[in-house]
Order: structure tokens, then sequence, then C-alpha cells
């Protein structure tokens, strides 16, 4: 893949493709009649690809995010598979000995050798390669059940746990973008509830983006979420690959 010139690359890299309706006019529909002015030599279209590459950079893979299926659904399942093969193990292991017998006279009906005592040492005898099959299934049935064992509980609650780890994700990165655009450092305070009757500039600001990039009007816990952002942000701010966000 080739890339005609530094800005095509960065916005392959930024990942624009992946919230496409995050313009510079969007965003400026978004913002309106918000209380903060953009700062000096900061634009429209600048905040619109500060935001888009960052909550870009948020957006899970589906492997990894909470509308996966649950532990437990694949633990049933790898449960099932490591009953049945050890079921399977026992019933062939407990054959009769008349079984086992045939088993032996039709493998040495087959077998392309010349000397009976070479036997017990040729791998192709294919009964010497069914007792061999046999120890795998052993050991297939073992692995499986080792798996499940293996396998984290998760809470009751997780999925909501990890769509908050998400929400915090998302406003470490737009907490970088808010003070660059605004010139104001990100605040968190209680509302909608307690004694605040309005959201800090950043709550407002995470609420409208989210709104806008994933149709997230209104966040669950959004003060706790941006309180957490916020503590984070003093000690960890998020940061960028060089070039995916200039003038951050």
């Amino acid at each position: 893949m080739t890339f005609s010139d530094d800005a095509e690359f960065a916005a392959f890299i930024g990942r624009d493709h992946m919230l496409p309706t995050v313009t510079g006019e969007a965003v400026g529909r978004a913002l309106a009649g918000f209380t903060l002015p953009l700062s000096p030599g900061k634009e429209m279209d600048w905040l619109a690809m500060a935001v888009r590459r960052s909550l870009a950079i948020s957006i899970p893979d589906t492997s990894d995010g909470p509308e996966r299926p649950s532990n437990a659904e694949f633990r049933d399942e790898l449960l099932s598979l490591a009953e049945q093969a050890s079921a399977t193990w026992i019933a062939i292991f407990q054959r009769s000995a008349e079984a086992d017998s045939r088993l032996w006279d039709e493998a040495f009906r087959r077998w392309e050798g010349c000397n009976a005592l070479a036997l017990g040492d040729d791998p192709d005898f294919e009964y010497n390669r069914f007792r061999a099959a046999l120890t795998e299934l052993e050991w297939l049935s073992s692995f499986l059940g080792n798996a499940v064992k293996g396998t984290e509980q998760q809470k009751p609650n997780w999925r909501a746990a990890e769509r908050k780890r998400i929400r915090v994700h998302r406003g470490l990165y737009l907490a970088r973008v808010f003070e660059a655009a605004f010139g104001t450092a990100v605040s968190a305070n209680n509302w909608p509830s307690g004694a605040h009757r309005t959201p800090s500039a950043f709550m407002d600001f995470y609420q409208r983006m989210v709104a806008l990039a994933f149709g997230e009007h209104c966040t669950p816990d959004i003060s706790g979420v941006l309180k957490a952002v916020c503590r984070l942000h003093r000690q960890y701010p998020a940061e960028f690959a060089e070039g995916i966000i200039p003038g951050l």
C-alpha cells in the first residue's frame, strides 16, 4: 500500500475512514451554543480531525469489545466438547476383547509389511495408529477440560464495566484535544445530580462529540466517567503517535 503524501498516510493510520461523518461542518453544528470559543490558531476543521482521530482510536475490535460472546458462553461450548471427547475416549477404551481382536485382525490384513516381528515398531501398522489416536483423544479431552478450568469467571456486570472503560478511554483522548482546542483545563462536576445545574465545559464537549460520533446522547454516569478521566489525565495524559494529530 502506498500513500501520495504524509497527510494521506496520517489519515489512514488515524482511522479517518472509521468516523467519516465527523467533519468540520458537523462538529460546528454539534457545538452550536457551546460556551467556549476556539483558541487562537485552531479552526473547526482541525478540531473535527482531532476529534475524529482521537475517538477512532478508542473503537475496540469486535473480538475485544463488550458485545463479544461472554466467557460463560464459550466456556459452556468448551465444556460440551470436553465431555464429548471424554465420553468417546471412555467408550473406545472400554471396548470388548472381541472388538479389539477384530481391529487387530483388520489392521494386520491391511498391513504391507513382511516381518510380523516388526509390527510393534511400525508406526504405519494401523492398530498402532489406532492406539496412538486413542492416547491423543485422551489428551484432547484433558486439554479441553483444562481450557474450561482456566476460563475467567466474569462478573455479572462485566459488559457494563467494559463499556465504562471504553468511555473513560475515549475521554482521555478527548481531554488532550479539548485543552488544545479551547485552552481550558478539563474538569468534571456532579451534574446532573447534586448542586451543579449544568455540566462542566469538558462534560458538555464530551457529550456532544460522542453523540455526533456514536449516537450516544446521554452517557450513563457521565460524572463518574469524566471524573475518572480527569484523575487519569493529570497523571497519565493520552499520547498520540507523531503526525496523527498535527498541532496538538
